[in-house]
C-alpha cells in the first residue's frame, strides 16, 4: 500500500509544519523581547523533536537505557512546549479581535446610556403630563368656573404642552442615538463577522465569548502536536517494516534443497510470525568420503577405491 504510506507522509508533515509554525511564532509572541532569537532557539527544538520520535522508533531495541528516557522525557517535554506556543499564537490571535469588540462595545455603550437616560427622561415627563391631565379634570368637575380656575387650566395646557415638545426632542434624539449605533456596527460588520461562530455558541450556553474561545483553543492544542508524533512514528513504522515470510516461501526453500534423493534440513527455526526472517544454514558437518589406496606395481601408479556409500566424482581412478 504505497498510497497509504505516501498519504500517512503527507499528513505527517503538513501537521508537523503547521504545529511547528504556530509554536515558533507563539512563543515569539510570548517573548517579544528577543522574539528571533527565541523563534530560532524553538525552531532547533522542534525539528529535533521530530528527529528524536524517529531515532526512537527505528533504534528503540538498540539504545541504552539512559538514553531512552532522556529521549522520550524530552520529545514529551517538547510536545508540552509546542503545545504553549500553539495556545499563545491563538490565544493572540483571538485577542487582537477582541481589542477591537471592545472598542467596539465602548462607543456603542456610550450611545446605549445616552439612550438610557432620555428614554428615563420620556417616561418622567409622561408621567407629569399625566398627573397634569388628572388634576384638569377634577378642577372642571368641580362645577365652579371662575377666572382664577381658567387661568389655572390655562397654565396647565401651556406646561402640558412643554413637556411634550421636550418628549419629542428626547424621542428624536433616542433616533439618531440608534443610528449612530447601526452605522458602528455596520462599519465593523467584517469584525462582527468573523466572531459570530463563538458569539453564537456562547449565547446557546450562557457562556462567555471568552470562556467558549478558551475552550475551543485547549481542544486544538490537546490534539495537534500530539498527532503530529503520532503520525511520524506510524509513518517510520511504516517505512521500515520487516518483509513477511509466507508459509509458502518456506516449502520453495525446502523444495529447493533436495539432494541425492533426500531432503537437507537446511532452514533452522522456520518462523511462525510474519516478522521474523529464516536463517539459512549450511551443513558444515558433510561426510567425508572414505577412500583406499591400491598400488599398482605393474604401472606405477595407484588405484583409488571409494568405500564409502557418498556419492563422489570418482569410484574407482587410477592416478
Amino acid at each position: 500500500m504505497n498510497w497509504l504510506k505516501l498519504l500517512l507522509g503527507l499528513a505527517a508533515l503538513l501537521i508537523a509544519g503547521c504545529a511547528a509554525y504556530f509554536s515558533v511564532t507563539g512563543l515569539g509572541v510570548l517573548f517579544s523581547g528577543a522574539s528571533t532569537a527565541v523563534m530560532i532557539m524553538a525552531g532547533s527544538l522542534e525539528f529535533a523533536k521530530l528527529v528524536s520520535a524517529s531515532y526512537l522508533k527505528q533504534r528503540w531495541s538498540e539504545i541504552g537505557r539512559f538514553n531512552k528516557i532522556y529521549l522520550t522525557l524530552s520529545v514529551g517535554i517538547l510536545m508540552f512546549i509546542t503545545s504553549l506556543g500553539i495556545f499563545g499564537y491563538l490565544s493572540n490571535a483571538f485577542q487582537q479581535q477582541n481589542l477591537k469588540l471592545q472598542q467596539i462595545q465602548r462607543e456603542i455603550s456610550v450611545w446605549d446610556s445616552k439612550i438610557t437616560q432620555d428614554t428615563v427622561q420620556i417616561g418622567q415627563l409622561t408621567k407629569q403630563i399625566t398627573e397634569l391631565n388628572q388634576n384638569q379634570g377634577k378642577i372642571i368637575g368641580d362645577g365652579k368656573v371662575n377666572n382664577r380656575i381658567l387661568k389655572s387650566v390655562d397654565n396647565r395646557d401651556v406646561q402640558i404642552g412643554k413637556l411634550q415638545d421636550k418628549i419629542g426632542i428626547l424621542q428624536d434624539s433616542v433616533v439618531v442615538f440608534n443610528e449612530k449605533i447601526n452605522e458602528i456596527k455596520n462599519n465593523n460588520i467584517d469584525t462582527e463577522r468573523e466572531v459570530g461562530g463563538f458569539r453564537f455558541v456562547a449565547e446557546a450556553f450562557g457562556w462567555e465569548l471568552n470562556t467558549v474561545v478558551k475552550f475551543f483553543i485547549i481542544l486544538i492544542v490537546l490534539v495537534f502536536d500530539p498527532l503530529a508524533i503520532a503520525l511520524v512514528i506510524a509513518f517510520n513504522g511504516m517505512v521500515y517494516k520487516k518483509p513477511e515470510v509466507t508459509t509458502e516461501d518456506t516449502n520453495k526453500l525446502d523444495k529447493t534443497y533436495e539432494i541425492y534423493g533426500e531432503k537437507s534440513s537446511l532452514v533452522e527455526n522456520i518462523p511462525q510470525k510474519p516478522d521474523e526472517i529464516p536463517v539459512i544454514v549450511e551443513n558444515s558437518q558433510q561426510e567425508e568420503p572414505e577412500v583406499e589406496f591400491i598400488p599398482n606395481p605393474e604401472e606405477n601408479h595407484n588405484i583409488v577405491v571409494n568405500k564409502s556409500n557418498y556419492p563422489t566424482d570418482f569410484d574407482s581412478k587410477t592416478y
